[in-house]
């Protein structure tokens, strides 16, 4: 039995859950693209072309696992079954379905759960729209990061702003209690259960920075009670204390969370969007410090990096765009500050914001295409500082980039 372990986000990477864009993700017409939190909507052969980019270099670097089948091993226990479904039912109109979901082999209903289950023929909903369904399907959870984290051996399964993604966390929060190779220590926040309209976090905003360090964004979709509740929960469930410094950022779509502005790349280093990080209007940081009791004291910051500085933890700035006004906001916009490290000074990365990927190059970091490890033209190991990039133009629509699709699950620890 494999436990969880992320206490950084770059230790090499052991271990990744991922979700193959579906049929879900055509789901949708262009006047549901905005309710269902998407900047346009996408074409699934499109979006896949690329995906399976993402998903073949991860796989050469690490464990990939594919969450529609982590959950189908999850429901295999017939009672656990029927705890997953009565989740379901609470949020969803399926209580005259429940036979029918108990019924169903573990496989189908967890890609039912994903791709949709549309209303009985027979029922009032599918009288009054033709396309009502009693499982909405979930486009949105090919951004495995928002639905969960994972705090050292702990998960934090999010309360979601939205209610079209509160189905993801029951999603995540069922695989890290009920699959034996993915069970978590503890559910350090039950966002599902503590959700309310002033409690509200999501994974893209947490940022494991240390064992015992973390940044979080106070976002248009975490709040700040949540993300005192995070912090006095990690301090008592690890027993020790524990720093969090909250990130208040502008309730806006290029920010919906803390990694779309600023992700770590290395042990030295960072990549972030220089207006709300580095920038002379950089967005307020309040450091929160939690006793092991759970009681909180607050302190003003100069920013996210002055402040993570004074904690032990020294990382320069790589400025998305090169820092370039007019660049630095469209490269933004396409997650251009949203890397995912599989090593220490390792990422991936869109290759269309080719002007950070020149800011990288400036910082020593080798450019490279995926596919050319792919092919094998090119060898991982054979570099220090090195960036993957892989085409994500259509991926980006949907909202995100290469760290908002990974939810890594296990690391090694940084020396």
């Amino acid at each position: 039995m494999a436990g969880l372990n992320i206490t950084s986000e770059i230790g090499v990477l052991k271990r990744v859950i991922l979700h193959t864009p579906g049929s879900e993700i055509e789901a949708m017409t262009p006047k549901e693209a905005d309710a269902d939190l998407y900047n346009d909507i996408i074409p699934l052969s499109a979006v896949r072309a690329e995906y399976d980019v993402l998903k073949a270099f991860l796989s050469s670097v690490a464990e990939v696992f594919e969450l529609k089948d982590l959950l189908a091993q999850a429901l295999t226990d017939t009672g656990s079954k029927f705890e997953f479904i009565s989740a379901l039912s609470r949020l969803c109109p399926v209580r005259r379905r429940v036979e029918e979901l108990m019924a169903m082999p573990p496989a189908d209903l967890s890609r039912v759960v994903i791709e949709g289950l549309p209303a009985l023929p027979e029922s009032l909903a599918r009288l009054v729209a033709p396309r009502s369904f009693s499982l909405r399907p979930l486009p949105n959870t090919y951004f495995m990061r928002d639905s969960a984290a994972v705090i050292g051996d702990y998960a934090v399964a999010s309360a979601t702003a939205f209610d079209v993604r509160l189905i993801e966390s029951i999603v995540t929060r069922f695989v890290f209690r009920h699959n034996h190779d993915f069970l978590a220590r503890g559910i350090l926040f039950d966002g599902p259960e503590e959700r309310s309209r002033a409690v509200t976090i999501e994974g893209g905003d947490i940022v494991v920075l240390s064992p015992r360090v973390l940044a979080v964004g106070v976002s248009e979709r975490s709040t700040p009670e949540a993300v005192e509740r995070l912090a006095a929960a990690a301090a008592k469930a690890f027993g020790e204390p524990f720093s969090v410094f909250a990130v208040i950022l502008p309730k806006e779509r290029a920010s919906i969370h803390l990694d779309m502005v600023f992700t770590a790349i290395d042990r030295d280093a960072a990549l972030v969007y220089a207006p709300l990080v580095t920038g002379p209007r950089r967005a307020r940081v309040v450091r929160i410090d939690a006793r092991r009791d759970g009681s909180l004291s607050f302190s003003e910051e100069e920013g996210l990096l002055p402040g993570l500085r004074k904690a032990g933890i020294d990382l320069e700035p790589v400025l998305c765009a090169g820092g370039d006004s007019l660049f630095e906001e469209r490269e933004q916009w396409w997650s251009g500050a949203n890397s995912f490290a599989f090593a220490p000074g390792q990422i991936m990365m869109y290759s269309c914001n080719v002007r950070t990927l020149d800011a990288l190059s400036a910082a020593g970091f080798a450019i490279r295409s995926a596919s050319d490890f792919l092919a094998g033209n090119d060898k991982v190991g054979d570099y220090g500082r090195l960036a993957v990039g892989f085409d994500g133009i259509e991926l980006a629509r949907g909202g995100g980039g290469a760290r908002c699709m990974t939810m890594p699950v296990e690391r090694e620890n940084l020396d």
